[in-house]
């Protein structure tokens, strides 16, 4: 008679864990705002943050947008070219999506085609050059207390100038 009840109580409890996984697998799954995550991405390399903290080498405004190995990396890259005498001067001049890929919750992939004019000077102010170049993006970015961040961003440079040029660009 135990044997009976416990065999019973074991396929009951069975089959209520298995209720809730089949609850859970058939629960809408979550979806990502594509307009936010073009709109943060965009704003995360805008003049007002990216463009600032090249220029000016202060990379607390990047904090806002930015983490991670993303964040070292430039902090890195500003940093040698203070240490070179030299700043860059950045500006988007447009930027394609070409995919937003949510991979769980609080966590997106975001690829991009970015094309970039970057002005180079001395620290005194003496303009160096430029470059243009087309840049595919992969970022990935993550929700963290309520904040969204860019926390990778692995780069192909697709075309554009290999080298600064000296003049103004065309």
């Amino acid at each position: 008679m135990r044997r009976g009840a416990l065999m019973t109580l074991t396929l009951l409890a069975f089959g209520f864990w298995a209720s809730i996984g089949i609850v859970r697998a058939a629960g809408p799954t979550p979806q990502v705002d594509e307009g936010m995550v073009r709109q943060f991405v965009t704003d995360a390399n805008s003049d007002t943050y990216y463009s600032v903290a090249y220029r000016t080498g202060n990379t607390d405004i990047l904090r806002e947008s930015w983490g991670g190995e993303a964040l070292l990396s430039m902090q890195e890259d500003i940093a040698n070219l203070r240490f070179a005498g030299q700043y860059l001067d950045p500006q988007l001049e447009g930027i394609d999506f070409d995919r937003i890929e949510e991979l769980g919750p609080g966590r997106v992939r975001v690829v991009t085609v970015e094309r970039w004019l970057a002005r180079l000077y001395q620290m005194g102010g003496t303009y160096l050059g430029y470059q243009r170049q087309t840049v595919e993006n992969r970022y990935l970015m993550v929700l963290d207390n309520g904040v969204w961040h860019i926390i990778e961003a692995d780069q192909e440079i697709r075309g554009g100038d290999p080298v600064f040029r000296p003049g103004e660009p065309e």
